[in-house]
């Protein structure tokens, strides 16, 4: 496997950058890493933990709570997506404007699900905003899934 000293930079061709995956390397690691935080802070007041559970997120049980779990474990599982994705775009059969928009969509997904969720769990209205970065993390799986979908070669058949 090539180190990366072997492989090309940015804008000089077919490397790895060229096709849009570096950004979701970095936002998916970023991401990793403030899953790890959130649960963290989290782990301060759980399981009897040596801080009391702040007020507003009631007890294991309410919604404020639960959301708030998901938006630690949305950091994570959507952090891992995006690295997956990141690989996938430079072995996609999509086209360039495929590429940006499965991208941007796990960016944002990315970004921006975990932060609804921790937001609607301190403001409830939010949580009608939930469907918008679920929709980009879904769009950029659906791109990604055509992208890696086997395609049929008239001349071999």
């Amino acid at each position: 496997m090539p180190n990366r000293s072997d492989q090309q930079q940015p804008g000089n061709g077919p490397g790895p950058d060229s096709r849009g995956g570096d950004r979701n390397r970095r936002v998916g690691w970023a991401c990793a890493a403030l899953g790890a935080l959130t649960g963290l802070v989290m782990g301060l007041w759980s399981f009897d933990g040596p801080m009391p559970v702040p007020g507003w997120l009631g007890d294991y049980g309410s919604t404020a709570r639960r959301l708030a779990r998901l938006g630690h474990i949305a950091f994570f599982g959507i952090g891992i997506l995006n690295l997956l994705l990141a690989r996938e775009l430079a072995v996609t059969a999509l086209g360039r404007l495929g590429r940006r928009v499965a991208s941007t969509a796990m960016n944002l997904g990315n970004v921006f699900l975990p932060l609804v969720l921790f937001g609607a769990a301190v403001f409830p209205p939010l949580k009608y905003l939930l469907p918008l970065p679920a929709g980009a993390v879904f769009l950029a799986l659906v791109l990604a899934a055509l992208g890696a979908a086997p395609t049929r070669h008239p001349a071999r058949d």
